[in-house]
């Protein structure tokens, strides 16, 4: 899908869940276009079947018979099984473990499966992927700013740190951060 198709298809998905977008929030603690903007950016990417074969490949690669590291791995299919994103808001699966309580370094296989059942879920997806941005927003030193005032340009940053994680002064994470700043006219009108 190309960019105009991945946008057209963001704000109509952002339409039909603004709602929850919403709820999730005002439960977080967050402004509704900083959840939704984040969903714009990554509503369109890998989803469904594509989710389930990464996690499938980069399993089998970390097991002891794999023949290449799961990091090694070419193109996005590279990374840990902990890493690999899911559900229409794209979070890893260690940061909704931990959104959810869980120690990712610790999960059974039963805690795993329902982390990523949770994440597929679009409903529970927008709370967890608003809990992890809530983190981030504390963790940014933004946890005191109300929701309503919070900044454009700290939105943005929170939404570099949402991309880029340790690396979120790189420059595909600030780019991330600009684009999701750039879309803000676009989200609102979504959520209209």
């Amino acid at each position: 899908m190309g960019p105009a198709g991945r946008r057209r298809g963001a704000g109509r998905w952002i339409s039909h869940n603004k709602e929850v977008l919403r709820a999730a929030a005002r439960h977080s603690g967050l402004p509704d276009e900083l959840v939704a903007g984040i969903a714009w950016k990554e509503i369109g990417g890998q989803y469904g079947f594509t989710d389930d074969l990464t996690d499938t490949v980069r399993g089998a690669a970390d097991s002891p018979l794999g023949p290449v590291p799961a990091r090694d791995l070419p193109w996005r299919l590279g990374g840990t099984p902990d890493e690999t994103s899911f559900g229409p808001i794209a979070i890893q699966l260690r940061r909704g473990a931990e959104v959810l309580g869980y120690d990712p370094a610790h999960l059974t296989d039963a805690q795993r499966d329902l982390v990523e059942e949770s994440l597929q879920d679009p409903e529970q997806n927008a709370f967890i992927a608003a809990g992890f941005l809530a983190r981030i927003k504390t963790e940014a030193g933004y946890g005191d700013v109300p929701a309503e005032q919070l900044t454009d340009a700290q939105m943005r940053e929170i939404a570099a740190r949402y991309n880029g994680g340790p690396y979120w002064q790189s420059g595909k994470a600030q780019d991330y951060g600009d684009d999701f700043g750039d879309a803000l006219g676009k989200v609102k009108d979504a959520m209209g």
